[in-house]
């Protein structure tokens, strides 16, 4: 199998002080992200649960974006960069890298698909329908929540794969 190289990127490389600082920071980031989505999606809940009679009720399909992201936040977070870039064939024929990929895939369509799931949930629930800007909130926060995991994965993504290597390889098989 050829491989063609599209793009490669050399990064600088950090102290390692300073690397340690970064991965830390970049943790306690991923966490607030990810328990400030968790918690407008609370607020989100309370306010439908607490208020008066809302034209929209709140149901399972409203918790489903939020678990589809979290899960693939745990996925996506489970796999080491390294894995990503081995090419030796294990039992059976089939490489650890191609299970990885997949994996992270799986991960990432969790990820997309949560995503996505607020959105359409917010549009056919609440713009549709045309509900008043309290209820409106309440769709909202179900957006924020699944961006915010998103994010959150994003970053600790980046801050727990920046370790392995300094340099990134764009290829094409």
């Amino acid at each position: 199998m050829s491989r063609v190289f599209i793009w490669n990127c050399s990064l600088p490389r950090l102290p390692s002080g300073v690397r340690e600082q970064l991965h830390g920071f970049g943790t306690y980031i991923s966490g607030a992200l990810f328990t400030l989505g968790w918690w407008f999606f609370i607020d989100g809940l309370v306010l439908a649960r607490t208020g008066a009679e809302q034209p929209v009720k709140f149901g399972f399909e409203d918790w489903l974006p939020g678990i589809l992201c979290t899960l693939g936040m745990v996925i996506t977070n489970s796999i080491d960069l390294a894995l990503l870039r081995e090419d030796s064939f294990g039992y059976g024929g089939s490489s650890l890298a191609g299970k990885a990929k997949l994996t992270l895939f799986i991960g990432i369509a969790l990820l997309a698909g949560g995503l996505a799931g607020s959105i359409t949930i917010l549009t056919i629930k609440y713009i549709v329908p045309q509900v008043d800007a309290s209820v409106l909130y309440i769709g909202f926060t179900n957006v924020i929540q699944t961006s915010a995991i998103l994010l959150a994965s994003i970053a600790l993504w980046l801050v727990h794969n920046s370790d392995y290597d300094n340099q990134y390889n764009f290829v094409l098989n």
